[in-house]
């Protein structure tokens, strides 16, 4: 998830997405200089000769450049895989799988590495690549589905299917990929419609840890499809393709305000009045930090509650209507201190270019994301505190109201409340992260009593292992052990699960 508002170039932001697809779905330089040096094949192992990937062990002397570029963050975890693999097929995979049964070891998925829990690094686990799997198969605009491999990009994606007038609900951010986001549930766009990203997953193509792929769908190995919609990254097996729901590509129309810190729970109790009459046809994403209005002199930079209106429709028309719910409204514009990008016509494509926290994500050094049924003082404590403590004036928070985080059953992935708020603590060095981490701990403890549940792909489960439990119901959550227990009897991929029920 990120924040709208700073004046960013489209132009950088085409780059990260071209370094993304190009370094292997969001790996940096690191993994290019890595795999500029030859190939220690001493290293390989014995049984997996035959794999014709890349395989990188601990004695191989391009593992630094791999761990650097396996996870999308700055900061990494004292953890250290035996290795890396690339695997570039199938084959590949069932050869790793049958490796890692007769050798006892464990193994986790990686297809670009944005949790920021960094669980694609697993001590003494084999971190498994999957961003070759990338292929964009079987489009039919006559079902409105399409295949998709976790490697393909959240823009490539779109960009295919707008080229035939559809879209999918893929991450706010073009450089990260489907695999672990809809493993997740995954937050999208035009969520107030189309709900969670994996509710649009009709289908999956999975690889057991026995190394059997099986399909699963509602109908097929239920079970199966039911945790893979909102397990995150607790997943016992590989996904190697998606099927997938396409939507008809929408018209959007852009509105954008600011409000200072001060009048956040008033503006908010504006915007919940007219939610009902929204009828789910506009998207209201905040973004909360030192985001300022064009023209603002230097020195007189302030912290704001920055309101993006994304309003969809069929037609411009329609998009217009939706947006005028909100701009027509006196008290929207009366308490906000700037109204900015008045009415602008987006086309699908061009949501991806509104991001701007993007830039600096990967210096991201904890984030807890929440949902809520008191969104205004929940957004008012947060800005209040975060404006005053933030270690590094990027840090920022996000919220999205009346966001409709369903999912039609079956799914693992638990509606608590409909609003949502998270944040995003950057830093540069182990000193910023000891330092927010301390501010983690706060804000947690300020909020919580506001919190009805967690989402599970924008949580520091290494600073706060025990929130996992807060994303499922009780049901859901021993439901889960039990279909691991099935599909996964030996525990052969690493999973949040381990710590027991």
């Amino acid at each position: 998830m990120a924040a709208t508002s700073r004046n960013t170039p489209s132009a950088l932001r085409r780059g990260l997405l071209q370094v993304a697809a190009l370094m292997g779905a969001g790996a940096h330089g690191a993994l290019a200089m890595a795999r500029g040096k030859t190939p220690d094949k001493n290293t390989r192992p014995a049984g997996l000769a035959n794999f014709q990937g890349e395989v990188v062990t601990r004695s191989d002397s391009r593992y630094l450049g791999w761990f650097w570029a396996m996870s999308w963050y700055r900061i990494k975890p004292h953890r250290f895989p035996s290795m890396f693999v690339q695997p570039t097929s199938r084959e590949d995979l069932q050869l790793l799988l049958k490796f890692a049964n007769e050798s006892g070891q464990r193994l986790v998925a990686r297809s670009s590495g944005h949790n920021i829990s960094n669980p694609v690094l697993a001590q003494d686990a084999i971190t498994v690549d999957m961003s070759l799997f990338d292929h964009i198969e079987e489009l039919d605009t006559e079902q409105k589905s399409v295949w998709a491999g976790p490697g393909v990009l959240s823009e490539t994606l779109n960009k295919q299917l707008f080229a035939k007038g559809f879209a999918f609900p893929s991450a706010h951010t073009g450089f990260v990929t489907i695999g672990g986001y809809l493993l997740g549930g995954g937050m999208g766009w035009n969520m107030p419609q189309w709900g969670m990203g994996c509710g649009s997953v009709l289908a999956a193509e999975v690889m057991l840890a026995d190394g059997r792929i099986v399909t699963t769908s509602e109908i097929e190995n239920p079970d199966l499809f039911w945790a893979m919609r909102g397990v995150g990254p607790g997943f016992f097996g590989i996904v190697l393709r998606y099927k997938l729901r396409i939507h008809e590509a929408p018209v959007v129309v852009k509105n954008t305000y600011f409000y200072a810190i001060e009048q956040v729970e008033e503006a908010v109790a504006e915007y919940l009045k007219l939610l009902p009459q929204s009828a789910n046809r506009s998207e209201i994403l905040g973004a909360i930090g030192k985001f300022n209005p064009p023209g603002t002199p230097k020195g007189k930079e302030a912290w704001h509650w920055v309101v993006n209106i994304m309003s969809y429709g069929a037609t411009k028309e329609e998009a217009q209507a939706a947006a005028n719910v909100f701009t027509q409204a006196p008290a929207i514009s009366k308490l906000a201190k700037a109204h900015t990008a008045g009415n602008v016509p987006l086309t699908y494509l061009d949501l991806y270019s509104q991001l701007s926290t993007d830039f600096y994500s990967q210096f991201r050094t904890s984030e807890i994301a929440l949902f809520t049924e008191e969104p205004g003082k929940a957004i008012a404590s947060l800005a209040k505190t975060l404006s005053a403590k933030a270690l590094d004036p990027r840090s920022f928070g996000f919220s999205v109201l009346g966001t409709n985080p369903t999912v039609p059953e079956p799914c693992s992935f638990t509606y608590a409340a409909p609003h949502y708020l998270s944040w995003y603590l950057i830093g540069t060095s182990k000193q910023d992260v000891a330092k927010n981490y301390q501010l983690a701990d706060e804000l947690h403890a300020q909020l919580k009593p506001l919190a009805k549940g967690y989402y599970i792909n924008e949580i520091d489960l290494t600073r706060f292992p025990s929130l996992v439990r807060e994303c499922f119901s009780n049901g859901k959550w021993l439901r889960l052990h039990q279909a691991r227990e099935h599909y996964d009897p030996h525990k052969r991929f690493v999973s949040y699960l381990d710590a027991g029920k």
